[in-house]
C-alpha cells in the first residue's frame, strides 16, 4: 500500500540505455513505500514501467542490467536501409527477454493503470529534408503521438515505443506502423494527465542531449533538435517533479548499465524531502 496521501502518477521518460535509470528512481520510491497510482513511459521509460505495472518489482528489473548489452538488444538487419533509413539499420532483439516476462499480457492487465506512447507513421519520413530544409515541418505531419488501447498486447506497445527511427527497423501493430517519439514525446506527462488527472505527476528527464555535436550538424538538423527540447520543456513544465538523473554515459551503452541504474538512484535519493512534501 502507498504511502502517498494524493493520487500521483509517474512519468518514465525514454532514452535508450540512458532510460534505465527509471528503473533506479522506481528502486527509491518503492523503498520509500510510493508506489504510483498511474504510470506513464515512452521507450525504454515505458518498458522499465510496463514491467513494473505489471507487478515485476525492484529486484525482478535487475535482471535487465544482466540482459542489456547491445549486442543482445539489437543486430543488423539482413537488408540493411533497404526501405533508406526509413527502414532502419537494426532489428530489435529485446523481445526475447520480454516475451517471458510479459508474456500475452496486455495494457489493460496491468496491476497499475499503465499509459504507453509512440509515434505512428501516417507517410515515410523523407530523411534528404533533414540536409535541404523543412524537415522538422515534414516530421510532424508524417508522425502522430498515439497512446495504445488497453486492449494492445503489451509485447507489441513496447516494441513500438521503442523503435528508434533510423536505428531501428519501424515496428508494426495491427497493420500499422509505429516509430520511438524520441525527443517529442520522451516525457508523456501530459498524456497522463488527460488520461488519467492524477493530483500529482513525478517525472524522470533521461533523455539524451546532443549540444556537444549541434552546431556540426546541417541547419535543418538543428532546428529538429530545438523543436525536440522545446517539446521536452513543455513535458517537463506539465510535471509537478521532474528527476534528472546525471547521465554516465551515451544512449546506446548498454554495457553501463548498472552505472545507470546508480544514477536514477541517486538523482531520486537527492529530491526525496521534495517527493514527500508532494505526496504527503
Amino acid at each position: 500500500m502507498s504511502k502517498a496521501k494524493r493520487s500521483w502518477g509517474l512519468v518514465l521518460s525514454g532514452g535508450a540505455a540512458c532510460g534505465l535509470a527509471n528503473a533506479g528512481v522506481l528502486e527509491v520510491l518503492d523503498r520509500e513505500g510510493y508506489v504510483p497510482d498511474t504510470i506513464a513511459g515512452s521507450s525504454m521509460g515505458a518498458i522499465v514501467g510496463a514491467l513494473y505495472a505489471l507487478g515485476l518489482r525492484t529486484k525482478d528489473l535487475k535482471k535487465l542490467t544482466e540482459f542489456l548489452k547491445m549486442g543482445s538488444v539489437a543486430t543488423l538487419t539482413e537488408r540493411p536501409l533497404e526501405g533508406g533509413l526509413h527502414g532502419g539499420v537494426l532489428k530489435q532483439n529485446i523481445e526475447a527477454f520480454l516475451s517471458p516476462l510479459v508474456g500475452d499480457a496486455t495494457i489493460g492487465d496491468t496491476k497499475i493503470p499503465f499509459v504507453c506512447v509512440a509515434g505512428l507513421v501516417k507517410s515515410p519520413i523523407h530523411w534528404k529534408k533533414i540536409v535541404t530544409g523543412g524537415f522538422t515541418d515534414h516530421v510532424m505531419r508524417s508522425i502522430d503521438l498515439h497512446i495504445f488501447p488497453k486492449k494492445t498486447r503489451l509485447i507489441d506497445a513496447l516494441l513500438a515505443t521503442s523503435a528508434i527511427p533510423v536505428v531501428f527497423s519501424p515496428a508494426d501493430v495491427s497493420g500499422q506502423t509505429f516509430v520511438d517519439l524520441c525527443h517529442f514525446g520522451s516525457i508523456p506527462a501530459r498524456t497522463l494527465r488527460s488520461v488519467y488527472q492524477p493530483e500529482v505527476v513525478i517525472g524522470t528527464d533521461t533523455t539524451p542531449r546532443y549540444e556537444k555535436i549541434e552546431r556540426y550538424l546541417p541547419p535543418p538538423w538543428q532546428e529538429f533538435l530545438r523543436s525536440g527540447y522545446a517539446c521536452l520543456d513543455e513535458s517537463r513544465g506539465a510535471c509537478d517533479l521532474t528527476i534528472e538523473p546525471e547521465m554516465p554515459a551515451s544512449l546506446f551503452r548498454f554495457d553501463k548499465a548498472t552505472e545507470f541504474w546508480s544514477a536514477g538512484k541517486e538523482a531520486a535519493e537527492k529530491v526525496l524531502p521534495e517527493i514527500r512534501s508532494l505526496l504527503t
